[in-house]
């Protein structure tokens, strides 16, 4: 009796907080959980971009900035070839797990100090590119399963879901750099894109269940 009022208190406080049709609670529920996920793993990151910058060297910033204007350059026609040739259930995840496998490669560099100064360098550009594709690709995947008027009532919900996870993540970072040092949260970076991978995987099933 009790567990099945607090379930039922529990749905009608997310009917109430949700702008969605039952419907619709679903995908906008997991979309909410895939931007905070998203957000939480690049604002661990976040930190560590400017570590790296310097342990990269001072000096070598504006190239820094010039190399990541290149990079921008190179990866939007790649981005735009694997859009062209993949269906969204497949480049979505292959976008995200690329991008958790480079973490785990920066991971283990750093911690057996293998050219760490080259390291931090790649890892300041990469971060950049990172954080406009991730968030590109999250953006694209919405304008697809929405449509205009879903977008008008469910958008600012989904982007509360970035903003609690952009918040999530610098606390993240200064509970877990002192006891495990700043390189090891590359580790819970990987675990959340990870489950923002999670995410799109129960979007692809709820959306195609209620024919988005």
């Amino acid at each position: 009796g009790k567990r099945a009022g607090a379930a039922g208190a529990l749905q009608r406080w997310i009917a109430a907080a949700v702008p969605a049709t039952p419907a619709e609670r679903g995908a906008a529920l997991w979309s909410f959980a895939y931007f905070f996920t998203l957000l939480a793993g690049y604002y661990v990151l976040r930190p560590l971009r400017d570590e790296m910058g310097i342990a990269g060297g001072v000096k070598n910033l504006p190239w820094l900035f010039t190399a990541t204007f290149l990079a921008l350059i190179v990866a939007q026609p790649i981005y735009g070839a694997l859009v062209a040739r993949l269906t969204r259930a497949r480049f979505i995840p292959v976008v995200y797990h690329f991008f958790a496998a480079n973490l785990l490669l920066f991971w283990l560099l750093l911690t057996l100090h293998v050219g760490t100064a080259t390291v931090a360098r790649v890892f300041y550009v990469w971060l950049a590119v990172f954080s406009l594709f991730a968030v590109a690709v999250f953006w694209s995947f919405m304008a697809d399963i929405f449509t205009a008027d879903q977008g008008k009532r469910l958008f600012g919900f989904i982007g509360a879901g970035g903003t609690a996870g952009a918040l999530l993540g610098p606390v993240l970072t200064i509970g877990l750099s002192v006891p495990f040092g700043p390189i090891n949260l590359l580790v819970p970076a990987v675990i959340l894109l990870e489950a923002a991978v999670f995410c799109v995987w129960r979007l692809e099933r709820v959306t195609t269940m209620h024919g988005n």
